[in-house]
């Protein structure tokens, strides 16, 4: 019995130890505040320039991202901490949305309603003629906006501006978020009218949801299956023959998501069609759904919030507002 009690004490001491060891070990590890993946790859360096290797990580495996700079992240990658250039990085998700937003992302502050017929377009995207009334996100109240992976200006004339509330202190029926993106009759030729039917029946899937605190929405559990018997036709999409049906409803989602990078919330699913992206968006910031992949995110505010889903003529603008059902 002596022998035992011995035993068991040490026992205990050695439990102790490796519990204080544990403690110690996680003390010393930061807290991760993105995801990214490597778009090559790369060795981990331990300073931004330096020519001293400390680890290696392969081509499109998952990093925690502990800092986010412009020029250069600081790392880790199965244990080893180090730097890495932000250009070998793509596609960065945020793990604590309430206090590190999404990085390389400029939120929409508001939307315009447009008061007359306006030609919108920008980059490479040679225009969509909106109709009066058409609602459209824009960066703030100087009406400047996202239009494909360039910006672009509205005059002072062309509506009446209206910034999303702050989400904190948001009413009931108040917008707080929203993104638009565009296209038009020859985006996805030639099976351009195609690409619209699947955008309006994706935004007409999704049009009105209400997600309640804690509530995780899925965009697959309401769209997919993505098929004829579903709805949807024949369009362009980003696959090895190049068409499916229900080509264009990434487009739906993508608006969704960029949307949601303005608020606090976690996206608990997403994937990028790609890492060179899609032409409609700047890179890394398209939602893919598919059978493979999904669009989810949980609603960590205190209140429940609905989604409006606009596609008009070409431009299709998603609108998150406070909502007051429960």
């Amino acid at each position: 019995m002596k022998h035992l009690k011995i035993g068991t004490a040490v026992l205990a001491l050695c439990l102790l130890v490796l519990a204080a060891a544990a403690r110690a070990d996680t003390a010393e590890r930061p807290a991760a505040r993105y995801t990214a993946i490597a778009v090559k790859k790369f060795d981990l360096r331990p300073a931004p320039k330096s020519g001293v290797k400390v680890g290696s990580v392969p081509f499109d495996r998952t990093v925690e991202v502990l800092e986010y700079g412009d020029d250069w992240c600081h790392v880790r990658y199965r244990g080893k901490v180090g730097y890495a250039k932000t250009t070998w990085l793509w596609g960065f998700v945020s793990l604590d949305p309430l206090h590190y937003p999404s990085p390389q992302f400029t939120p929409c502050r508001g939307y315009v309603t447009l008061a007359e017929e306006t030609l919108i377009a920008g980059g490479k995207f040679n225009g969509v003629t909106a109709a009066a009334g058409t609602v459209l996100a824009v960066y703030d109240a100087d009406l400047s906006l996202p239009v494909w992976r360039a910006a672009a200006s509205l005059p002072a004339s062309a509506g009446a501006y209206t910034a999303f509330a702050d989400w904190e202190t948001a009413k009931p029926g108040d917008p707080i978020a929203g993104f638009t993106t565009y296209y038009n009759d020859k985006t996805g030729a030639p099976l351009a009218k195609g690409r619209q039917h699947n955008i309006a029946l994706g935004c007409e899937r999704i049009d009105g949801q209400v997600v309640l605190p804690g509530e995780t929405f899925s965009f697959n559990a309401l769209c997919a299956p993505y098929s004829t018997k579903n709805g949807y036709e024949m369009a362009k999409n980003i696959s090895n023959s190049g068409k499916g049906a229900g080509g264009g409803v990434c487009q739906v989602s993508t608006t969704l998501y960029n949307a949601l990078l303005s608020l606090p919330v976690h996206i608990t699913a997403w994937a990028a069609h790609r890492p060179a992206g899609v032409y409609y968006i700047p890179v890394s910031f398209d939602a893919a759904v598919g059978s493979r992949t999904d669009l989810c995110f949980s609603n960590d505010l205190p209140y429940p919030v609905r989604i409006v889903a606009k596609p008009q003529g070409g431009v299709l603008t998603v609108l998150i507002h406070c909502s007051q059902e429960q």
